[in-house]
């Protein structure tokens, strides 16, 4: 819908417009059907008249954003009016005067529909282009001397007329040329759509052409006035029914146009008009018809005087148009921040050359990834993704300062230059301020949105001394930040290896699912009060034919990177299932536990993959636990509360892993459906030995039994952690005190020897301190 448009009102303008050409069309081809004379003339005036009252109408009547244009229109289509019934009179006694008053009437008149037409086409919020301006006078400028010196010429007697009727006569054809090239510039500038455009191209081409016929051609075909005033009544018609057709508003409102570029046409255009005055010299010359010097080196002079300004303009477009390709070749276009490229220049002009004796620059590169964009843009949307990447270049520039460089050099990663920072103490400070700006939420369109950020440091010179190295290491880094839980990493050369590793890795994962090297293990899960066995956690490895048996670690964090961790995740919940289903065949009524990827709560479908692999193994939902992190509900909490409520109303449970390690849980514990807690294994593990950690396990059991969750504890290594735990009401435990990870067939033993040993442990080994 057009802005300013009431579109209920369009069909009855598009009737009214209709009506007016069919009643006045009647009226003037009842006018061309009386003689010649007075009374004809005037009945010409009178539906010329109307068409001039019509745009009038149009305009008051569909009240348009601009009506300057139109009234303008109106008003030069009023003065030919005028002109017309004065010179009618003048016709009666003879051939009337020439030149007279009467034609700078009209003349007034052309240049006034021509102004109305080029303000219609005007209407643009950006500065106003005087290309087109310029190349409409040196058009009208070389087709009216080459109209002045031939047409004009053969009709009036060539050279014997006065040189004001000359100029009188030059000036018709020129006003008309210029009138047309109005309305180029209407098509040029708007490309407008609608009735009224076709309308008013018509009634603009009316008159052009029924001048050209007057001034010229009607000498050699001998064409009667009929013919003349046919093709002006057509004008004065199509003006009328266009100002009253609802589509005139589209012409008339404010509009943003882009910065034109230059056309080929269009400087094809203004060279055939300057070559006009050359080409019609030398027809002069051959048919030995004199050549006014004056109007030669005056025209010439004018012609010369705008090309020239025209060139200088070109230069300037086209330098503005080099420093734009310059301002985005250097430009990343969501953030507008600088790109890689640029980044790379800056930082090399920063070191300067190493060979040239110099001493050494002193820079940090910091290489700052943006954590999840991938579920961002899957879920929430590219316009999502956008917006956050915006949000990250913001607070990295106030973070940088004003002698901080920040580019976007990746699709998740930026850079950011930091003049004269050379030691990894100072370059480590600022990478920690900078990951704690990943703290607070990011706030986008009706979203809160936390994501994480690892950092990657290099320092020039002590971990490279050229831009392409720096950059390098600085990668190298960034890799093994993704993996460290304090998400921030500084170069060092045995990275090189254990990169390459992992994208090695990376590119052979789904073949080794598809080869079943890709292997799961299971860790038994007892509780602490009865000894029993109640489930197994799931725990993915790769038996990789060349560098063995790979724990997680070397590539779940490079698959969560890579989009391939919804497949690995799928793939785990699958041989968990068909496991589970196996050993409840066999008598053993065990739950599963399967972690969770911030990509499953992001993904809408999967809920839907749940239940479908329950209903394929025919095992109950209340068999399945699902793992999660706090962090992980922090991506979008109102998507993660509704992904965990489907999974609680399937019957799932769901469980809280490393609880503690993450942001503040507390406000979340009461919107999750989760029912157990998961405390993280550095808690535990100096469960004995540090008063602190006793106090955060004793607190998080008690929180627990007051919310209704039950407690696991992770990291049990030993006997008397195991008491500790069941002492303080711990409601059950893993770990390697109890049993490794071990493959699916070496559970049922290891279930039985715990069974066997648990239940006799001796309460005196339990410490003093954790006796009841």
């Amino acid at each position: 819908m057009v802005a300013g448009v009431d579109h209920t009102d369009v069909p009855q303008g598009t009737r009214a417009a209709r009506r007016f050409l069919t009643a006045t069309a009647i009226l003037a081809v009842a006018n061309l059907a009386q003689p010649l004379g007075l009374g004809r003339d005037l009945g010409h005036a009178a539906v010329a008249a109307l068409g001039v009252a019509a745009v009038v109408v149009g305009v008051r009547r569909n009240k348009p954003q601009l009506t300057a244009g139109w009234y303008l229109m109106a008003g030069g289509l009023g003065l030919w009016v005028i002109a017309g019934v004065l010179y009618s009179p003048m016709t009666l006694g003879g051939r009337p005067p020439f030149p007279s008053v009467l034609d700078g009437v009209f003349l007034l008149g052309y240049l006034t529909l021509a102004a109305g037409v080029i303000m219609l086409a005007g209407a643009r919020r950006v500065p106003r282009d005087p290309a087109t301006l310029i190349d409409s006078l040196v058009i009208t400028a070389g087709v009216g001397y080459s109209s002045w010196s031939l047409i004009v010429g053969s009709r009036r007697g060539g050279g014997d007329a006065g040189v004001l009727a000359e100029s009188v006569m030059a000036a018709y054809p020129s006003a008309a040329i210029l009138t047309l090239a109005a309305l180029a510039h209407l098509f040029t500038s708007r490309r407008p759509t609608g009735a009224a455009v076709g309308l008013l191209a018509g009634a603009v081409g009316a008159f052009v052409g029924t001048d050209v016929l007057l001034q010229g051609l009607i000498v050699h075909l001998r064409l009667g006035p009929t013919v003349i005033e046919t093709g002006y009544l057509l004008g004065f018609l199509l003006c009328g029914a266009a100002a009253l057709h609802p589509s005139m508003r589209i012409v008339s409102q404010r509009h943003d146009a882009p910065p034109r570029s230059i056309e080929l046409l269009q400087i094809t255009v203004v060279a055939v008009a300057v070559a006009l005055v050359p080409v019609t010299t030398t027809v002069q010359l051959l048919q030995g018809r004199p050549v006014r010097t004056w109007a030669l080196v005056l025209t010439f002079s004018i012609v010369i005087g705008l090309v020239l300004v025209r060139m200088l303009s070109m230069v300037h477009r086209l330098r503005e148009q080099s420093a734009r390709l310059e301002r985005l070749a250097d430009t990343d276009y969501i953030t507008g921040l600088e790109n890689r490229r640029r980044f790379a220049e800056r930082l090399a002009a920063s070191l300067g050359d190493p060979d040239d004796g110099r001493p050494p620059a002193a820079e940090a590169v910091l290489l700052v990834a943006v954590e999840r964009l991938t579920e961002i843009n899957e879920t929430l949307g590219i316009r999502a993704g956008d917006e956050l990447l915006t949000a990250v270049g913001e607070r990295l520039l106030a973070e940088a300062g004003a002698g901080g460089i920040v580019a976007r050099v990746g699709g998740d990663t930026f850079g950011v230059l930091l003049p004269g920072v050379g030691s990894g103490p100072q370059a480590a400070a600022r990478a920690d301020q900078i990951r704690d700006l990943f703290v607070e939420p990011f706030a986008l369109s009706g979203l809160s949105v936390s994501v994480g950020g690892a950092v990657g440091i290099a320092v020039a010179p002590g971990d490279a001394r050229t831009a392409p190295e720096l950059l390098i290491r600085a990668d190298l880094a960034l890799v093994a930040a993704r993996e460290r839980r304090e998400r921030v990493a500084h170069y060092a050369e045995q990275m090189e290896s254990g990169a390459t590793l992992t994208s090695q890795l990376m590119t052979e994962l789904r073949a080794a699912m598809e080869d079943n090297q890709v292997v799961v293990h299971y860790q038994p899960q007892v509780e602490l009060l009865t000894g029993r066995v109640y489930g197994v956690e799931a725990l993915v490895r790769w038996l990789h034919p060349e560098h063995g048996l790979l724990g997680p670690a070397a590539f779940v964090p490079a698959a969560e990177h890579t989009g391939l961790i919804r497949l690995l995740t799928q793939y785990v919940l699958d041989r968990s299932l068909t496991q589970s289903a196996l050993w409840r065949a066999a008598g053993r009524d065990l739950s599963v536990s399967v972690n969770l990827s911030v990509r499953n709560l992001l993904d809408p479908g999967f809920v839907t993959d749940v239940r479908r692999a329950l209903e394929r193994h025919k095992v109950g939902p209340a068999s399945l636990e699902l793992e999660l992190t706090e962090t992980m509900a922090m991506v979008d909490p109102d998507r993660s509360v509704e992904v965990l409520g489907a999974l609680d109303d399937l019957g799932v449970l769901l469980s809280v892993d490393d609880y503690g390690t993450g942001y503040s849980s507390l406000a979340y514990l009461q919107r999750l459906p989760v029912r157990r807690l998961k405390i993280d294994r550095s808690f535990v593990t100096g469960l004995l030995g540090d008063p602190a950690s006793a106090a955060i396990v004793r607190s998080t059991v008690e929180l627990a039994r007051h919310l209704g969750l039950t407690i696991v504890a992770e990291g049990v290594e030993d006997d008397e952690t195991y008491l500790a735990l069941r002492d303080m009401g711990c409601d059950a435990a893993q770990g390697f005190g109890l049993g490794r990870p071990v493959a699916a067939e070496a559970i049922p033993a290891m279930i039985d020897h715990i069974e066997l040993r648990l239940p006799g442990l001796d309460l005196r080994r339990v410490p003093a301190q954790w006796r009841a």
